[in-house]
């Protein structure tokens, strides 16, 4: 496998439910998330699509993303299920969004969604 380096972080075999990011500055453990630049993730602006939950946060400034998998993450909104439209509202919660990435919502409760992203 031929390895590629994006800033600090290099992309070879990594398991392909977690990969790790450079994370934006205002990024917590928990959040919804969406990519904010080549091999950066963040909160990112409202609407855009989900990238996945923030599940490791290092002092160096790299984290690791849930992107496959089912995660459970903030929710503003209405309650839905289904197949949606998923995106990230720029505070770490996820929502329904017209520019989100199709995944399907097993659930919304307790404002908490819990979403199958593949």
């Amino acid at each position: 496998m031929i390895p590629i380096k994006i800033g600090n972080v290099e992309y070879a075999g990594q398991h392909n439910t977690g990969l790790t990011f450079t994370l934006d500055a205002n990024a917590v453990k928990g959040d919804a998330l969406t990519q904010t630049a080549a091999g950066t993730a963040g909160r990112g602006a409202a609407d855009a699509a989900l990238l996945g939950k923030l599940v490791t946060r290092e002092s160096d400034g790299l984290g690791t993303v849930f992107t496959r998998g089912v995660i459970v993450v903030p929710w503003t909104g209405a309650a839905v299920y289904g197949l949606q439209k998923v995106g990230v509202d720029g505070t770490g919660k996820a929502k329904v969004s017209a520019s989100g990435k199709e995944c399907r919502v097993l659930g919304v409760a307790d404002n908490l969604a819990a979403i199958d992203l593949g």
